[in-house]
């Protein structure tokens, strides 16, 4: 494997049977996707695509939660000119994992929220923890989304993603499992294994069909995709002039 697996700060990388195992490593912080996570998961995925001898990439976490979701403290402190920004450059790193031609299996434990939700539902396979929570709640931090009703309108009828983003619920695994959200539960001692396995099983098609139908699929949404990017830079720019507005009223009164 040609894979650089010792440069980055925020991912652990490591190989087992030519499969690519990439851990969110920021535990402390709930692998909370900051903008260096980013920049690494996308050179990551690049150099995987690449490289010959990588089969299929298993994509989890190291910690008690998967991810929480982006960077609350980093998404706050920006200028809504700068949030709207930071959308598209996230919806960067969400084309990178449309367009990634090889398996792409999500291990997921503790936590799938917001932004790690997104990255979950972007791969081919998820296997989960029985403990898993699932959701996109940042409406309850002032914060948007469109890409969340976008993807969960994949896998279920528009009200029910509906309801779930706009009360902010956090799904079960099992729920996770009757919606599709998920490909199987399985308890954590076994989550690496049985996800690198999945992995193997997927990477044992045909190569060249298998980025085809892969590229196919991600062709038949592009539009979708393509409009709640656009949607959501817009709509996280206007929640942040909202939110700076009041806070500009409580340091008046």
């Amino acid at each position: 494997m040609s894979v650089s697996i010792h440069q980055c700060s925020t991912l652990e990388l490591g190989c087992r049977e030519n499969v690519l195992v990439v851990h969110l490593n920021r535990p402390g912080a709930l692998n909370a996707i900051n903008r260096t996570m980013r920049d690494e998961l996308r050179r990551t995925l690049d150099e995987a695509n690449r490289d010959d001898d990588t089969l299929a990439v298993v994509l989890t976490a190291n910690g008690r939660a998967f991810s929480a979701g982006h960077d609350v403290k980093e998404l706050m402190a920006l200028s809504p000119s700068a949030a709207s920004a930071v959308m598209l450059d996230i919806g960067d790193l969400y084309r990178d994992l449309r367009t990634f031609s090889k398996p792409l299996v999500a291990a997921l434990n503790g936590m799938v929220l917001g932004g790690g939700a997104a990255l979950a539902l972007l791969s081919d396979w998820r296997l989960a923890t029985p403990e898993v929570e699932f959701g996109f709640p940042e409406i309850d931090r002032g914060l948007v989304t469109a890409l969340g009703p976008w993807l969960l309108g994949l896998f279920m009828p528009p009200a029910h993603a509906h309801q779930i983003v706009l009360s902010g619920a956090r799904l079960s695994a099992g729920s996770c499992l009757s919606h599709g959200l998920v490909s199987e539960t399985v308890e954590q001692p076994e989550l690496l294994s049985k996800s690198i396995s999945a992995a193997l099983s997927l990477a044992g098609k045909p190569r060249s069909a298998f980025s085809l139908m892969k590229a196919r699929f991600a062709a038949v949404t592009e539009a979708g995709f393509q409009e709640a990017l656009e949607a959501g830079a817009g709509m996280q720019e206007r929640a942040q002039e909202a939110r700076q507005r009041i806070v500009n009223n409580s340091s008046v009164l």
